[in-house]
């Protein structure tokens, strides 16, 4: 009876990390689109459509779930979607100060944040076999971003900021999220980030729909599968999955994005590149193989 709990629990454990595996491809698949097809829209005007997108999806989709929200639904809710929003906001300000590569290196850096709060928190080291993948996902990463040193600005403060608050976010979606009901949670977080935007949009950039509607079939499709249903499967997969595991693998979105880039952008990998994706497809398969 105990083997089979046993094996039940660790079949849960690799759904789940397919699951993450799949939000991190369509994370990428979201940003090649965006480079791809959206140019000129400002970012909280995106935010706010592909957030009220996502949150119209799984609100019709899973209608008599979201009405039965309760008062600690909401609570818990609210806080989890007002960290990712400051999440997406901190890394566009940041992104507007410094250069593409750095801000997505620094972005990453809640794969190292994570392990050192859990140790806080649970009062225990991390295991081997967990620093392996954060050094070795963290030095890939490194490499993949051709970062070219330079000194510290604003713009990575802001990011390094955006990665602390992620930390946070994962780390309370472990404690807080696991008896939640997934379709609550994450519709009532993806609402808190539209709504957000909207008042963003409307006092920082001026609210303008044309801009929207004229980009209305990308922001659908991000809006859908790079938005709401990955805001569902990580909600749903991190019950399982560790937090380390979750930061280590979602680290799959810039390998994902190298990749796509290349076939649809045409863009050059150079062998840095190369070796830097070796690194991260190790620390995803020692993540999902030692089950951290």
């Amino acid at each position: 009876m105990e083997r089979l709990l046993t094996t039940e629990k660790d079949n849960a454990k690799y759904i789940a990390y397919l699951e993450l595996i799949f939000v991190s491809f369509m994370w990428a698949v979201s940003t090649i689109l965006l480079k791809m097809y959206i140019d000129k829209i400002p970012p909280f005007h995106l935010l706010l459509g592909r957030f009220f997108i996502a949150s119209l999806t799984l609100f019709l989709f899973s209608t008599k779930k979201v009405l039965k929200i309760e008062k600690e639904d909401l609570k818990i809710g609210s806080i989890l979607g007002l960290l990712i929003f400051a999440v997406y906001a901190l890394y566009i300000l940041g992104l507007e100060r410094t250069s593409a590569s750095k801000s997505g290196f620094l972005a990453a850096l809640s794969v190292l944040f994570i392990p050192i709060f859990e140790s806080f928190i649970k009062k225990r080291m991390p295991t081997f076999w967990t620093i392996i993948c954060v050094l070795s996902s963290i030095f890939g990463l490194y490499l993949i971003s051709g970062m070219n040193g330079g000194n510290l600005n604003f713009g990575d403060i802001l990011v390094i900021g955006c990665a602390f608050v992620y930390t946070i976010y994962i780390i309370i979606l472990d404690k807080y999220g696991a008896d939640k009901d997934n379709h609550i949670l994450s519709f009532i977080q993806l609402l808190i980030v539209t709504i957000s935007s909207l008042f963003f949009s409307i006092f920082s950039e001026g609210l303008n729909i044309t801009i929207l509607i004229e980009n209305i079939i990308v922001i659908i499709v991000i809006g859908v599968l790079g938005t709401g249903l990955t805001m569902y499967l990580q909600t749903k997969a991190q019950k399982v999955a560790s937090p380390e595991s979750v930061g280590i693998i979602l680290l799959g979105e810039p390998l994902f994005t190298l990749i796509l880039a290349f076939i649809f952008l045409h863009e050059t990998i150079l062998l840095r590149g190369l070796i830097g994706s070796g690194l991260i497809i190790i620390s995803l398969v020692i993540a999902i193989i030692k089950k951290i």
